[in-house]
């Protein structure tokens, strides 16, 4: 008869319990901007520019399905229903970006630089 060695679970609830206090940390969607003013703003955004600002840039013609704001919400709040703020985006191409700005330290500081 095989020995088969325990799974480890840790004590602390694993993966579910770190997204969770995450979401406790960030707090909801409506509570970041991302209210029904918003929902319809991004509708309307996808709807008049429906490629990836990105990959058009670099020649490529992507449907996008998500909506950036170029300058963040944490820095500039008074911008977050502002068309001229917003861009049009896929997603593998948004989160890349969104990356790049947590790694430079611009996401989610009030009042850091670009």
């Amino acid at each position: 008869m095989p020995f088969r060695p325990p799974v480890h679970q840790p004590a602390h609830g694993g993966a579910a319990a770190k997204r969770q206090a995450h979401d406790r940390w960030r707090g909801s969607a409506a509570s970041r901007g991302y209210d029904s003013a918003w929902r319809r703003l991004r509708a309307a955004k996808l709807k008049a520019d429906p490629l990836c600002w990105w990959c058009q840039s670099l020649g490529r013609l992507t449907a996008a399905n998500t909506v950036d704001h170029i300058v963040p919400i944490s820095e500039r709040p008074d911008l977050r229903l502002v068309w001229s703020n917003l861009r049009s985006g896929c997603k593998p191409c948004h989160d890349a970006h969104t990356a790049r700005q947590v790694a430079e330290g611009h996401r989610g500081m009030r009042g850091a630089r670009r």
